[in-house]
């Protein structure tokens, strides 16, 4: 993984960013510096950063990733060259300071087998999940924020069978499923000189490529009632994530 275009920036948090075992680095408007760690959050202590070095250190970053932002566009969302992203927003809607996320890019995301060897899942229900994938039923999993449901569906859509045509959809490009017949689609927000893509107009053009499976990264907005309106006029064996506490 290479942090290359921003590690000069971010001397203070370097290691932590290069650290494999971390997978995503928080700085706080109070310069407080928090991580994520085995789906942990850590505080850790003792890195000097103050505001002004910070602040530049941002704009560094989005100058080298080809963006822009400042106190007239304090929201920087970015993605580095293998992934990861970036984000940031500026005083004063970032109150007290400048606030950064570095969430870095999943490389290995577990099996079936492996999420039962690690205590995720049981064997048993492992095979039913397998059954309902081949019985072209529908999946949506819950669960809360880092409770691992993009790592649970990545494992379930290996199970789609290679002979079908697999459409992905992400706000964020994340999941990692080798299929034959395979399609990728990613939002896009809104740029300088270009009007977004969201999630909803990818669902949308999807039904025009002939899906036998749609695999949307996550329902959160009106594509909600477009996803529903697909599974009713035939679209089964779709995969998808909710953000919620519970079923």
């Amino acid at each position: 993984m290479s942090f290359d275009v921003i590690l000069p920036f971010l001397r203070p948090i370097a290691h932590l960013i290069q650290d494999p075992d971390i997978a995503e680095v928080m700085v706080n408007a109070s310069r407080r510096v928090f991580i994520e760690r085995q789906g942990r959050l850590e505080e850790v202590p003792g890195i000097a950063l103050d505001e002004r070095n910070l602040k530049v250190a941002v704009k560094n970053i989005a100058r080298a990733l080809g963006e822009d932002v400042s106190e007239e566009r304090p929201i920087l969302d970015s993605r580095l060259p293998d992934g990861s992203r970036v984000a940031a927003v500026f005083p004063p809607c970032s109150v007290g300071g400048t606030t950064l996320t570095i969430r870095k890019f999943q490389t290995h995301f577990f099996t079936g087998e492996e999420l039962v060897r690690i205590g995720t899942l049981t064997q048993e229900l492992l095979v039913q999940l397998r059954a309902i994938i081949g019985g072209r039923q529908n999946i949506l999993i819950s669960g809360g924020t880092s409770t691992g449901k993009t790592t649970l569906l990545n494992a379930l859509s290996a199970y789609i069978p290679d002979t079908e045509r697999v459409v992905i959809i992400e706000d964020t490009a994340e999941l990692q499923i080798d299929k034959p017949n395979l399609v990728r689609f990613e939002a896009r927000r809104a740029q300088a000189d270009l009007p977004a893509v969201s999630i909803r107009d990818l669902l949308k053009a999807t039904l025009r490529h002939r899906p036998d499976r749609v695999v949307l990264g996550e329902v959160r907005g009106g594509e909600a009632f477009d996803l529903v309106q697909a599974l009713n006029t035939g679209h089964g064996g779709t995969l998808s994530t909710i953000h919620a506490n519970s079923a």
